[in-house]
């Protein structure tokens, strides 16, 4: 995770120090907790105000209490094209987007992480890297109707509940995360 972040930290820097301008200004996640697995599926939303290809990083949570991410995706809603990543471990992934048609990209990312206890975890304090907060975010968590959410680090603001599943939903506009989602969670019995 070092290894990444320190790559994300110089690529940040070195951003800067051109003075090309790159925006993070909306996410779209759904999360699904199902079997011992933790799913995300986004839609990411960037900016640049010079066009050409750019370097992003993507963070994964690492804990002792979660295995490696497997089956990642990544897709350039806008240009239409897969995204092969560049580097990618345990800890997260660094990939280009193209920004030579378009200033604003819509990305989409999407994998599956083994869940080895009883915790998953949403990574949202990155945001602050970009030093600017989302226009716009939703969330969704989506558990089996069985699961027990014991913990919330950040409070939904509405849920519903199906034959068969629980669906937590959360809004915000001009929004600086101060704490990653984090959901701890038990079977009904």
């Amino acid at each position: 995770m070092k290894k990444l972040f320190l790559l994300f930290a110089l690529f940040a820097v070195g951003l800067l120090a051109s003075g090309q301008q790159l925006s993070f200004y909306r996410e779209n996640i759904t999360m699904k907790i199902q079997e011992h697995h933790f799913y995300v599926s986004g839609t990411y939303y960037f900016r640049v105000d010079q066009p050409g290809i750019k370097q992003l990083y993507y963070p994964f949570p690492v804990s002792d209490l979660f295995g490696n991410p497997d089956s990642v995706y990544l897709f350039d809603l806008t240009n239409n094209v897969p995204i092969e990543p560049t580097v990618s471990d345990s800890s997260g992934l660094l990939f280009l987007a193209d920004f030579s048609k378009y200033p604003d990209l819509g990305i989409q990312i999407s994998y599956r992480q083994p869940l080895l206890g009883s915790k998953a975890e949403y990574i949202l304090e990155t945001t602050k890297v970009w030093g600017k907060p989302f226009r716009e975010a939703t969330y969704q968590l989506i558990i089996p109707k069985s699961l027990i959410i014991t913990r919330f680090a950040i409070v939904p603001d509405d849920f519903i509940i199906t034959d068969q599943e629980k669906i937590y939903t959360w809004e915000r506009y001009n929004y600086m995360p101060e704490r990653n989602m984090v959901f701890e969670f038990s079977e009904e019995k």
